[in-house]
């Protein structure tokens, strides 16, 4: 081993700052104006008229293909906890499942009730050419956690619910040990 680190190991610490989380938020750029909504339809759905149920049968759609991939990729589908310290009773959730986790693997999905902003259908059930509005509303969404090689933990929220908003969020702690490690295994090559 080293001398020098031999003799100073007690007196070296390691201290790091990093940004907690990046949020990255994605969106379809024309779904944010109802009257490309109504252009999208008319164009790639023949012209089918967004109502109130055309809205939900989407949205229906997008659960049943969460429900099909969670049992293709073996990724359980979780409630989320409840409480006012979400994020760490949600980690102590998701532990044993990345204990067990292989690389570039959904570990598991957690279906939160969580404020989006999502597209209305204003009129009658009946009403086939409805005023169409973006509200914000408490919806159920989907985090997709996964282990990155990369980024370590991380996850995607995808709300079911038109226009699909996302948002990936990463973990700098979890990169930053990411790293470490590589950097631990590459220190015999240093003779450290």
């Amino acid at each position: 081993m080293n001398a020098f680190y031999d003799h100073h190991k007690d007196s070296i610490q390691f201290h790091y700052r990093c940004f907690d989380r990046l949020l990255l938020n994605g969106l379809i750029q024309p779904f944010q104006q109802p009257e490309r909504v109504f252009g999208f339809f008319n164009t790639y759905r023949e012209g089918k008229r967004v109502t109130r149920r055309t809205l939900t049968e989407i949205a229906d759609q997008f659960q049943y293909w969460v429900k099909n991939r969670s049992e293709k990729w073996g990724a359980p589908i979780l409630e989320s906890p409840d409480g006012k310290d979400d994020d760490s009773r949600r980690d102590k959730l998701l532990d044993p499942y990345f204990q067990e986790s292989k690389r570039n693997q959904v570990v598991a999905i957690v279906k939160a009730r969580e404020p989006a902003r999502i597209l209305i259908a204003i009129g009658d059930k009946d009403n086939q050419s409805p005023h169409l509005e973006y509200r914000q509303r408490w919806v159920n969404q989907y985090n997709f956690y996964l282990d990155d090689p990369h980024w370590g933990r991380m996850f995607v929220r995808m709300c079911p619910y038109f226009p699909f908003s996302a948002r990936v969020c990463l973990n700098q702690h979890h990169w930053l040990a990411r790293r470490m490690e590589a950097l631990y295994r590459c220190l015999p090559c240093y003779n450290l």
